[in-house]
């Protein structure tokens, strides 16, 4: 019998795969105890390749080629809209203006504007960045789990996809960093599950399409491992299968997949699969008793799924997902530790300025910006990241605010935390998120409840207020009641500001509306289904209280 082409590739690329990943994993474990060392070999390596483009000639910053100690001097701190007249340029030139290696795709991120940012993905970046740092995550992968690779379908990859590109600007794809297709030479990516028939494009491009075709896949067959970036996937994979559950269970059964012959009948298959269905509470330890690793997000927001994934994978191994963004990659996963992960030192070259510091303001208004290097960092800190990528973003300041949580060989280990200037505040109390997380999660525990998902949002009134919407158990009234006091207790303690401006009545008391489980995952997902799937996000605090009624009917 034939092997079919899928297979073959998956047999062909295994063994290639593995050691290319061991061997990035070596070198980011090198690098990490040599963070110096590391860090002085990016900036040069970023210099020699954007000292001649247009860009850093007009400017004169081409002067640092001769001293790279001058970096931080001549060179500002940017914003990502400071770039566009550049990257417009870029757009045209395809390459030569911000860098001077070609740009070979345009990576779409959401924006705050609501247009799609154009971040640059040149050949350099590609090949000597985001390649190998992909590797280096998935060798740590291998390293605690070498079963992904046991077999062709051992491993469900949702991170990536392949999708047809139908976007493009001046001739270049504009398209997702998760989307690894068109394949752009024999080092891009690629996994042994890259011709899989539920990874190729030729799977559904909607949402509930892929989850659906990946399940059907890999029905009846030993799954070990499922990786994921955002958490709310996996959430979303168990509810493809509640909600199709008849239908999959009758292509089991018959053999078909979406109606059409696809392989043998499962009669054994198709029943365990309707008694596991017919539960309410199934989880995928159910589907596939076979699994035992799932990855994704584990840290800020995405931390308050843990309790759901506990149920949706009851005694499967986690691990993280590297700390990144379209713009770049900051930390990469060495070990099992959830919620902190090493500094990428080889990644980028990182600089920091302490999160009290008014940073917007002083990069809108021109300001000199002082910031410190990996190696003046504190542990018990939050910081400003600012990094300079081999894409041509020099010196880019990402919004982003990281927790420094020990120093290891020299090496930050940090958490992200939240974005900067995500806080609500009517009053001057500039509430983050975390600071509402925190709250919650000492509220519910007061009253013997575990963390769930949440939101938060204004609500305009005399006096304005906050009103948080919760999962719980068993949502009541009474339990409204108490929540509501002992949050904006909680609150009260945590930020001073809020304290003032409650005690003086300038701010109303904080409103807590319980929700059963799932009824915010559900709400989500349905956001999901409506928008980019790949680049929805969960996100805890919100512009306005819209969610209070889709979610309560108040």
């Amino acid at each position: 019998m034939d092997i079919p082409h899928w297979q073959k590739h998956w047999h062909d690329r295994s063994a290639p795969f593995a050691d290319e990943c061991r061997q990035a994993r070596d070198s980011l474990l090198s690098d990490l105890k040599q963070p110096g060392l590391a860090q002085q070999r990016v900036l040069a390596d970023i210099i020699d390749m954007s000292a001649g483009s247009v860009h850093w000639r007009e400017h004169g910053y081409d002067v640092v080629a001769a001293d790279p100690g001058r970096f931080r001097a001549v060179l500002p701190v940017m914003r990502y809209d400071d770039f566009l007249p550049e990257i417009e340029r870029e757009t045209r030139t395809k390459g030569g203006t911000l860098t001077c290696s070609p740009v070979l795709r345009w990576l779409k991120t959401s924006g705050t504007t609501g247009a799609p940012k154009l971040v640059p993905y040149t050949l350099h970046w590609l090949l000597t960045y985001r390649i190998p740092a992909m590797k280096a995550m998935w060798g740590t992968y291998l390293e605690y789990h070498p079963e992904l690779l046991a077999h062709p379908y051992a491993t469900l990859d949702t991170q990536t996809v392949r999708e047809d590109v139908f976007d493009f600007v001046h001739g270049i794809g504009h398209q997702a960093i998760s989307n690894r297709h068109p394949q752009i030479n024999s080092r891009d990516w690629n996994p042994p599950w890259y011709e899989s028939p539920w990874f190729g494009p030729d799977v559904p491009s909607s949402h509930e399409g892929r989850m659906y075709h990946r399940i059907r896949h890999l029905l009846g067959q030993d799954l070990h491992y499922i990786s994921s970036i955002n958490p709310s996937t996996l959430i979303s994979l168990r509810d493809t299968l509640a909600q199709h559950a008849e239908r999959l269970v009758a292509e089991v059964r018959a053999g078909t997949l979406e109606g059409r012959p696809y392989t043998r009948p499962d009669e054994e298959t198709a029943r365990h699969l309707e008694e596991v269905l017919s539960r309410p509470d199934f989880s995928l330890r159910d589907v596939w008793p076979s699994l035992t690793l799932y990855t994704c997000w584990l840290s800020a927001s995405a931390e308050l799924y843990s309790a759901k994934l506990d149920a949706v994978f009851p005694g499967v191994a986690k691990l993280p997902f590297m700390s990144c963004g379209t713009e770049g990659v900051t930390t990469i996963p060495v070990d099992d530790s959830p919620h902190s992960q090493p500094l990428a030192v080889g990644q980028a070259y990182f600089e920091f300025v302490p999160a009290e510091v008014p940073l917007g303001e002083l990069v809108e208004n021109g300001e000199p910006v002082e910031t410190l290097l990996f190696d003046e960092v504190e542990p018990g800190r939050d910081y400003h990241l600012i990094m300079t990528q081999g894409n041509g973003l020099y010196r880019l300041w990402t919004g982003d605010i990281y927790h420094v949580d020990r120093i290891v060989d020299g090496t930050p280990w940090i958490h992200f935390v939240h974005r900067d200037g995500v806080f609500h505040s009517f009053t001057g109390e500039k509430i983050t998120e975390s600071q509402v997380t925190q709250a919650i999660q000492r509220g519910l525990a007061a009253h013997g409840l575990g963390s769930g998902l949440y939101m938060c949002g204004p609500r305009w009134a005399e006096p304005p207020y906050y009103v948080v919407v919760a999962e719980v158990t068993e949502p009541s009234a009474q339990l409204d009641r108490a929540l509501s006091d002992t949050v904006d207790a909680a609150l009260h303690q945590i930020n001073i500001e809020y304290a003032s401006k409650r005690d003086s009545g300038r701010l109303g008391a904080l409103e807590v509306v319980t929700v059963p489980r799932d009824a915010i995952a559900a709400y989500v997902e349905s956001r999901r289904q409506a928008g980019n799937a790949t680049q929805y996000k969960y996100k805890p605090f919100q512009r306005d209280v819209d969610f209070v009624a889709a979610l309560t009917g108040r």
